[in-house]
C-alpha cells in the first residue's frame, strides 16, 4: 500500500506552455504547496422569497495556481532548476576528456521562454496515489540561502495555468549517488578578497505579469511575460573586521562578488558551484556592538547590471550529461 514515503515531485519542460510534459527529473522537495485557485462569480438580484444565494447562480471558475519548490541543492540534478531560475543556460559541456560536464546559466534581457510540468504525488488515506499535474508552471522568484551549519538551500516559486488529476503518475527518476552541498564548502569573495561570513541570501524577482486572461472562450491564461525590470537583492552576515564594507556601502561603488562551493572531486575536477555577481551595491548598514556578542555586520545588497556581464552568472560542475 502506498503510504507519505511515496511522495514525490517531478518535473518536465513543456515544449509548448500549458501542454503536459512527461516528467523527466524527481526533486526531493521539503514541503508540498502546489495549490489550486478557484474563484466564484455570484449573480444576486431582487427575487421574492430568498433564503441565501441561489445555487444556480453561482459559477465556479478554475483560476490555475501557485507553488513552491524548496530542496537542499544536490551535487546532481540541478541544472533544469537553473534554467527556470535564470532563463539562459548552456551545455553541459564536457571539461576535456573527463567525467566533469560544466552547465552555465546566466541572466539575460528576455522573457521566460521555458514552462514546465510538476506533477506531486500525493497519497490518500486509502491508500491510493493521486497524481495532481501542473501544467504551464513558469518561475516567477526564487531564493539562495546557506548559513553555519546547513546546507545550501534553493527556495522557487511558481505560477501555473492549470491542473489535472486525470493524467496518470509519472516515473520517478532520481540522479543516482548525489549528495548536498553544505558549509563547509563554500567560500566568498568581495572585489577579489576572501571574507569570513556566517550567512547568505541571494534572492531573485522575475517581474513576471501572471494575469494574463482575455475574453476568448476559456479561463485559461497566457503565459507570464516580463512587465517590470527583475530586482535581485540579497545580504550576507558577517564579523565587523574593519571598515572595508562600511567603506563601500558609504562609497555606493558596486563590487563583484564570488560564491564558491567546491565539493567532491571528479576525475581531477570537482562538483562545483559558482554563482558570480559582477556588480553589487551595498545598501546598508552600519556595523553593530554588543553586550553579549563580537561586533557583527549585516550587509543587504542589489545586484546591478554592469552594461556588458550578465548580472548573474551560476556555473554549475557535476556528472550531468543533459539538463
Amino acid at each position: 500500500m502506498s503510504s507519505v514515503l511515496d511522495t514525490a515531485i517531478i518535473v518536465g519542460k513543456e515544449a509548448t506552455y500549458g501542454t503536459a510534459a512527461v516528467g523527466t527529473r524527481g526533486y526531493e522537495g521539503k514541503a508540498d504547496t502546489w495549490k489550486r485557485e478557484q474563484e466564484f462569480l455570484e449573480s444576486t438580484g431582487f427575487y421574492a422569497g430568498r433564503q441565501a444565494k441561489r445555487a444556480d447562480r453561482r459559477v465556479a471558475i478554475n483560476m490555475g495556481g501557485g507553488g513552491s519548490l524548496e530542496l537542499d541543492v544536490l551535487n546532481k540534478g540541478f541544472g533544469l532548476v537553473l534554467q527556470a531560475m535564470l532563463g539562459s543556460v548552456e551545455g553541459p559541456t564536457q571539461i576535456a576528456a573527463t567525467d566533469a560536464y560544466t552547465i552555465t546559466a546566466a541572466t539575460t534581457a528576455d522573457d521566460p521562454a521555458d514552462s514546465f510540468t510538476v506533477q506531486t504525488l500525493r497519497t490518500d488515506m486509502s491508500g491510493a496515489e493521486r497524481a495532481f499535474t501542473h501544467e504551464g508552471a513558469v518561475m516567477t522568484s526564487w531564493s539562495l540561502s546557506q548559513e553555519v551549519g546547513g546546507f545550501l538551500v534553493a527556495s522557487m516559486e511558481f505560477d501555473f495555468e492549470d491542473v489535472q488529476t486525470a493524467t496518470a503518475a509519472g516515473t520517478v527518476s532520481y540522479p543516482a549517488a548525489t549528495a548536498p552541498f553544505d558549509w563547509t564548502q563554500v567560500a566568498v569573495t568581495i572585489a577579489g578578497s576572501p571574507v569570513d561570513v556566517m550567512s547568505f541570501e541571494l534572492n531573485g524577482d522575475l517581474a513576471l505579469k501572471t494575469d494574463r486572461r482575455f475574453l476568448r472562450g476559456s479561463h485559461l491564461k497566457k503565459m507570464p511575460v516580463r512587465s517590470g525590470v527583475p530586482q535581485f537583492t540579497g545580504s550576507m552576515d558577517m564579523e565587523f573586521e574593519d571598515l572595508t564594507q562600511y567603506e563601500a556601502f558609504v562609497a555606493g561603488d558596486p563590487v563583484a562578488v564570488v560564491i564558491t562551493y567546491t565539493g567532491a572531486a571528479i576525475d581531477g575536477e570537482n562538483y562545483e558551484i559558482v554563482i558570480t555577481l559582477p556588480a553589487v551595491q551595498f545598501t546598508g548598514e552600519s556595523p553593530e556592538a554588543s553586550l553579549s556578542d563580537v561586533p557583527k555586520q549585516s550587509i543587504p545588497f542589489e545586484v546591478l547590471w554592469d552594461g556588458s556581464a550578465a548580472a548573474i552568472t551560476i556555473t554549475y560542475t557535476s556528472t550531468d550529461t543533459a539538463l
